[in-house]
């Protein structure tokens, strides 16, 4: 299967409609320290939950890391979350 970002972000879609009923809530959901940023594990848990492979779990992770962290800090913000879900034309 190819990942690209609007597929992780399709997957990711369903997630949070069948398990949230708005993006901040998974945002917030998924921030496991509660800090305001989501890291790789974050999106490892999230991936997990979206029923991603293991065997690709973390280079996906590291995509949406990369895909998603606009200011390359190192931590995807509820910002830049929103931002990558406004490019891929996705809504709630």
């Amino acid at each position: 299967m190819a990942w690209t970002k609007e597929k992780i972000l399709i997957n990711i879609e369903s997630l949070m409609r069948s398990k949230f009923s708005e993006p901040k809530e998974a945002f917030d959901y998924y921030d496991s320290d509660k800090d305001g940023f989501l890291t790789k594990a974050d999106f490892k848990i999230l991936l997990k939950e979206a029923n991603v492979s293991s065997l690709i779990r973390g280079l996906v992770a590291e995509f949406m890391m990369q895909s998603f962290d606009a200011n390359k800090d190192g931590v995807v913000s509820w910002d830049e979350f929103q931002l990558a879900i406004k490019e891929s034309g996705i809504t709630r």
